[in-house]
């Protein structure tokens, strides 16, 4: 089952779960949404999945670790995200975001995947919008953090973004997976890999 949340600067937060096991994936802004949403179901938290470490996408790690008893995970480039608020861009917040449990980070690449129910999510090392971004494969469905969104790709004029390191990490993610795959992206609503391949001008054009 996939559970999307929709937080602050319109980030999508989502709760994978079987047999009343987790993964959160990108947990922002809207803690009490994903707190009320696994207590509701009686949901054991395996683990936190971070497509890259932009504020928007890891702001409510903090909350979460207090209530929760759960690793995150994170590529060993991006680490250094969870620590600095320039990297993080929370240095343009209120309040700048560091994580407080420093040994609840592991870092992963495309060599590890996460058991889930009967299947496995695997992880695939997509960076560009930031030099350590991570997209997960799940049952047919792709989360793509800020990489690929519905007919655009994610921005590069940001820290350590990078368009032609992000263009080869889409021409990656079409080649790898067939076109009935769903992607459900960081930011706005799902699509399609099918629907890329005809609508968005970044995959027409790499």
């Amino acid at each position: 089952m996939v559970k999307a949340i929709i937080n602050e600067f319109a980030e999508n937060t989502y709760i994978l779960s079987e047999n009343k096991q987790a993964y959160i994936i990108d947990p922002g802004s809207n803690y009490q949404a994903m707190h009320d949403y696994i207590e509701e179901h009686n949901l054991e938290v395996l683990g936190v999945l971070l497509t890259h470490g932009h504020y928007d996408h890891i702001c409510g790690l903090n909350d979460l670790l207090e209530a929760f008893d759960a690793p995150i995970y994170i590529h060993e480039l991006e680490r250094d995200f969870l620590f600095d608020p320039s990297l993080n861009l929370s240095n343009f917040m209120a309040s700048r975001f560091k994580i407080k449990d420093k040994h609840r980070v592991q870092a992963i690449d495309d060599t590890h995947s996460f058991n889930l129910g009967d299947d496995v999510i695997t992880v695939i090392v997509t960076p560009g919008h930031t030099r350590g971004g991570l997209s997960f494969y799940y049952k047919a469905m792709l989360f793509t953090g800020d990489a690929l969104f519905k007919e655009n790709i994610g921005r590069t004029d940001l820290p350590t973004g990078d368009q032609t390191v992000l263009e080869a990490s889409i021409k990656k993610i079409y080649a790898t997976f067939p076109d009935n795959t769903v992607v459900y992206p960081g930011h706005g609503p799902f699509t399609t890999l099918a629907h890329e391949k005809n609508f968005n001008p970044f995959i027409r054009a790499t």
